[in-house]
């Protein structure tokens, strides 16, 4: 009898220790998600740290600086008339973009819900310009808006009796750059409209079965309920092009390097007279052509905070119109 409890009180071993710990449920998690953590903390959390740090010093690309509080903030907003064109772009930008993105995305969806010859050839069509790099569909825009009568789409123009526009460096109408690369969005459509596309199949089609025989007409079915049913995935989809075009970079910074003089010989990669002048464009050359590191923190951290105030704004405000279903609205 003693020797058997002598037995159970010894230490265990630790591969019996790990195989118990690996018997517990909430460890085997831990374990799983390890390797995605890891990855979290060295590339995602550290930087955004070193970054808002870097926000209140003066440090450049080659040294640490010192400490010098909100003197970059105050910069910022008081001393720097380029930022000030830089927000006045981005306004431009975002509020002109995003709703001719989320627009087109739910038509061409609206028209491929639809089953007719070719359906999937389209869909096809639409989607694989998302997938090829920024950069790449940068460059053929840019070859699309060459001034003079190099351009496509000058020659387009040329068709219809308009002369042709000087549309990345005109000192005259300087939003034209804007305009040109406002218009590249449509290129990027896929994505949204896919999962527009699935968000319709999801819907149910005994309720549009049920309107039609209440008499209800096509403009009725969409808007009783097409987007009330839509509206967590159109919730979705507009927080995701808000992301997407407040981070902005390839597309302006290569149809700046596209302008005469481009910036690799002296120029800015903000564009003709910061034509193109964006948020993530502006911490490029503030940090990589300036130097100014702690500047370019600043800018980020700001970018960061915007982001983040405007995704929680559309989260709040679409709890008002967001269709939960049934149980999910019983339990709010």
């Amino acid at each position: 009898m003693a020797d058997m409890t002598m037995r159970s009180a010894a230490p265990l071993t630790w591969t019996t220790r790990l195989r118990c710990l690996f018997n517990n449920d909430t460890a085997r998690g831990y374990a799983f998600i390890t390797p995605w953590l890891v990855g979290f903390l060295l590339f995602g959390l550290t930087p955004m740290l070193l970054t808002f740090y870097n926000s209140f010093t003066d440090s450049t690309l080659f040294k640490t600086g010192e400490w010098i509080g909100f003197k970059n903030y105050e910069r910022l907003f008081t001393k720097d008339p380029t930022f000030q064109i830089v927000l006045n772009n981005m306004a431009l930008y975002v509020a002109v973009s995003i709703p001719l993105v989320i627009g087109l995305s739910l038509f061409f969806a609206l028209l491929l819900r639809e089953q007719f010859v070719g359906n999937r050839v389209f869909r096809t069509i639409i989607y694989v310009p998302s997938l090829l790099v920024g950069a790449a569909s940068a460059v053929l825009f840019r070859q699309l808006f060459s001034g003079g009568q190099l351009g496509l789409i000058n020659q387009l123009l040329g068709l219809v009796g308009i002369a042709p526009l000087n549309w990345l460096n005109d000192s005259d109408r300087l939003w034209l750059a804007m305009a040109a690369l406002i218009a590249t969005n449509v290129w990027f459509l896929g994505g949204t409209t896919i999962i527009f596309l699935a968000g319709l199949h999801a819907i149910p089609q005994d309720y549009y079965e049920a309107a039609r025989i209440d008499g209800a007409g096509s403009w009725k079915l969409f808007t009783r309920i097409t987007l009330p049913l839509l509206s967590p995935t159109l919730v979705f989809n507009t927080i995701m092009v808000i992301i997407g075009q407040l981070q902005a970079f390839d597309m302006p910074l290569i149809f700046a390097r596209g302008m005469a003089n481009g910036f690799s010989s002296g120029g800015s990669p903000l564009g003709y007279k910061n034509s193109l002048a964006m948020f993530l464009t502006y911490i490029y050359e503030r940090a990589f052509v300036k130097s100014e590191m702690g500047y370019a923190s600043a800018v980020a951290v700001l970018v960061f905070l915007l982001t983040l105030a405007l995704a929680l704004f559309v989260l709040f405000t679409a709890r008002r119109f967001t269709y939960f279903g049934d149980q999910e609205r019983a339990t709010r």
